[in-house]
């Protein structure tokens, strides 16, 4: 993509206007039937710009809060931020409103972007509130089907497609941040599965696009579609779905919640050329007709990461694009939200069954264990050196960095080996962190929920092997001998779907007398997940 055209300090918004690849593609967004050209997608993100400096002040160094589904408006809302020099907190569309509120406040956040189908109150929240309609920039058809099966659940809140309006605001000009600021804030379970906020700013983004001919298997001219099911709270759908397509000129195919039929209808009818995505997706399409029956062709590459990768499902998935008259694979790649997202990755040129990937330009992997540094075929945890590192954890001064030979190295609190060609074999997590469809679980919140309802006494989550979802939640509970079990049980579910985002909600509830503990009088986690 010839990266070196951009420079460093550019903001996303400059990189994307930069179109550096040159390219010609029309489309921007194509969005349930309605498609959207690159001069209509920067014509609106400019306006709103316009329109959030003069009505709500914002300005550089600011922050804003951006929790919608994958949609035009959250692009939109994304690139203006940027454009003005505003910092963005990205956030799950289902999380509840009092973990939102409290990510608004750790974050200093000035206002709020929700969407229609989010269910919160405007009212609870200390700042402004702007209420996206996901049907609104649908083509006519779906858009009244969105109308009649979806019902408006975030009561409140100004309408944001107001803001999409002429109201003659003063132009505003793009905003350029320094290196060691901030641009973008990212939900993490950090290195040790527990809840963090991590800091980037936009030249990791920039740059990790302007890798794209490293891990594409055909020259950059011959694609013209991404199917985009990621959402871009997530380091990979933010930055190799949304921002490569919008730097390198790409249909960014927008997908507001996976459904497999029609997931695999669009992928066949808009001629998508490469897909991205977890497991339990992947699992999913293989299951519907429509996706293995039809027309593959147009498929030149699929990646999958965010969860252990079983080695059938892509030899499964393989045989698939194969029958449908791809030539595409099925490529398995590693990376963290502290380094943005992948910066290993299996490629056409660079493949080893099995593995987590190859290393990407300006990226080191090193295996240690105890402080010494291992031989290739030794399990330690991986260190990673990458010019995608993170700013760093929001409102910590301390990161899981470490300095070795003069240089940066992350640790990333994950086990694994490295083959004597360098590819990375993952063996398994050190951290606590549960990852459900993809989707980062964290044990600690779980527990603090559950611990709140009366009559339990202590709590422990761990994850549990499910053929689907990768992972899904395991639940032991100490409880008062005095305790019905029954009435606890559904107590504990309706405290954990009021209070967690749905894949969080244990599937199985184990009730004990006593959870063992460890020699230092702490809940033995390890043992519990051994009986998984």
């Amino acid at each position: 993509m010839k990266y070196e055209k951009l420079l460093p300090e550019l903001s996303m918004y400059e990189a994307a206007r930069a179109n550096v690849a040159g390219r010609k593609v029309n489309v921007a967004v194509s969005f349930y039937g309605k498609k959207y050209s690159f001069e209509e997608v920067f014509r609106l993100i400019d306006l709103l710009a316009d329109n959030l400096a003069a009505e709500f002040s914002l300005k550089k160094g600011d922050t804003i809060t951006l929790c919608a589904p994958n949609s035009p408006q959250a692009l939109l809302a994304f690139y203006a931020a940027n454009k003005l020099g505003v910092k963005v907190n990205l956030v799950h569309p289902y999380i509840p409103p009092e973990k939102l509120a409290e990510s608004i406040e750790r974050t200093g956040s000035r206002l709020l972007f929700v969407y229609d189908l989010y269910k919160g109150d405007a009212s609870f929240f200390n700042v402004p509130v702007l209420v996206s309609n996901c049907g609104y920039f649908m083509g006519g058809a779906a858009r009244i089907y969105y109308r009649l099966t979806n019902k408006r659940t975030m009561k409140g809140g100004l309408a944001f497609e107001k803001y999409l309006k002429d109201k003659g605001a003063p132009r505003t000009s793009p905003v350029r941040f320094g290196m060691e600021e901030p641009a973008v804030y990212l939900a993490s379970g950090g290195t040790t599965g527990e809840p963090k906020i991590i800091a980037h700013n936009n030249f990791v983004f920039n740059n990790l696009c302007g890798k794209a001919d490293e891990f594409l298997s055909e020259p950059l001219e011959r694609y013209t579609a991404l199917y985009n099911v990621l959402p871009i709270f997530h380091g990979f759908g933010l930055c190799i779905n949304m921002h490569m397509c919008m730097m390198m000129r790409a249909t960014n195919i927008m997908c507001i919640k996976f459904n497999a039929r029609m997931s695999a209808k669009q992928i066949i009818r808009e001629k998508a050329n490469i897909l991205t995505g977890v497991p339990t997706m992947f699992l999913k399409l293989l299951g519907e007709k429509t996706f293995t029956e039809g027309d593959l062709s147009n498929l030149k590459d699929v990646y999958v990461g965010g969860d252990s990768v079983p080695d059938s499902l892509v030899r499964e998935f393989n045989a698939a694009l194969s029958a449908g008259g791809s030539t595409a694979k099925m490529y398995i790649g590693y990376g963290l939200t502290e380094t943005v997202t992948v910066c290993l990755v299996n490629t056409l040129r660079h493949n080893c069954p099995s593995s987590i990937g190859y290393p990407l330009s300006n990226t080191e992997v090193r295996i240690y264990k105890d402080g010494a540094r291992l031989p290739a075929g030794e399990v330690g945890e991986i260190y990673l050196h990458t010019d995608q590192f993170m700013l760093g954890y929001l409102g910590e001064e301390h990161a899981p960095f470490a300095e070795e030979d003069g240089k940066k190295w992350l640790k990333t609190g994950d086990y694994g080996w490295l083959n004597e060609d360098g590819f990375l074999f993952f063996k398994q997590r050190i951290k606590n962190m549960i990852k459900v469809s993809g989707v980062p679980v964290y044990p600690s919140e779980i527990e603090e929920a559950v611990l709140a309802v009366p009559g339990v006494k202590k709590a422990c989550a761990v994850g549990k092997d499910d053929a689907v979802r990768g992972q899904v939640v395991k639940l032991f509970v100490e409880i008062d001998e005095s305790a019905d079990e029954h009435a606890l049980s559904a107590e504990i579910q309706k405290v954990c779907r009021e209070k967690l985002i749905a894949y969080a909600v244990p599937r199985q509830i184990v009730f004990r007398g006593k959870l063992p503990v460890n020699l230092i009088g702490k809940i033995d986690r390890k043992k519990l997940e051994e009986e998984k």
